[in-house]
């Protein structure tokens, strides 16, 4: 199992694909692992060398205790695209995911070409993330997990779809309380609005016509701070890749391979 080493905490991480081809990295949604991107992997792979995370807290990654940071996150990033000897590389991020692709594009470190930011935000209102850390460490992830995937998708998507939608609610069930409250805490405490015109590469805003927990007046908030990026309006909720990965899909390729 590949593991890459932020100071003492394990990422796992798994590359895809061939090595020789330009590098995809895939953030992960809060509560979610590496199989989030399980439906399009096989079309990205056809372009791309596609490298998958689990966030600390979540999946095989290490779930330290405490808060964790947006700037740790993104440390731990960095992590994985080392151990995955990346040259030229984009990355492409859904929710916390998206958070984090907007400071590592912030950082702009060597060898990052584009940015995908899907369903995401860089605030929210403050007291959200508060409640949700209290209702984890005090009832565990079943205490909200009707909450979170009412957010994810829509309701036809629901009715339509029903194994897709218990192998996500699965995943989020297995995440341990005290990793997602520290990835919570990274949202809670982000400060990235005023980093965001430091953003120089191409960027791609994924915003979700359905979606509740970013809608799309998020996403037209970072359009409005990163020079030169696009926006796509998608007909999902806040898991594209999941509910229209065809779609999602064709937007990704659209943008990364121009």
């Amino acid at each position: 199992m590949p593991i890459a080493h932020n100071q003492s905490c394990r990422i796992y991480w798994r590359g895809d694909g061939d090595p020789s081809l330009p590098g995809l990295v895939l953030g992960n949604s809060l509560g979610t692992d590496v199989t989030l991107w399980d439906p399009i992997l096989d079309e990205l792979m056809q372009h791309f060398y596609v490298v998958r995370f689990d966030m600390r807290g979540h999946g095989g990654s290490d779930a330290p205790a405490g808060d964790y940071s947006l700037n740790t996150l993104v440390d731990d990033v960095q992590a994985v695209i080392s151990a995955a000897k990346l040259q030229t590389f984009s990355y492409a991020g859904i929710s916390l995911g998206g958070m984090v692709g907007m400071e590592l594009a912030a950082r702009q470190p060597q060898g990052l070409a584009k940015v995908v930011l899907s369903n995401t935000a860089f605030e929210f209102p403050a007291g959200i993330w508060g409640a949700r850390i209290d209702s984890v460490m005090q009832s565990g992830m079943g205490s909200i997990i009707d909450a979170v995937l009412g957010r994810f998708f829509t309701e036809g998507f629901v009715q339509a779809n029903s194994l897709a939608f218990r192998r996500v609610k699965n995943i989020v069930l297995m995440q341990t309380p005290g990793g997602y409250a520290g990835c919570c805490a990274a949202i809670r405490d982000m400060d990235i609005v005023n980093r965001l015109s430091s953003i120089a590469i191409p960027a791609l805003v994924v915003v979700g016509e359905f979606d509740l927990s970013t809608p799309p007046s998020r996403g037209e908030d970072i359009l409005a701070r990163v020079k030169g990026a696009k926006l796509v309006n998608l007909p999902s909720a806040h898991i594209p890749v999941t509910e229209i990965p065809q779609a999602y899909s064709a937007a990704l390729l659209g943008f990364l391979r121009t």
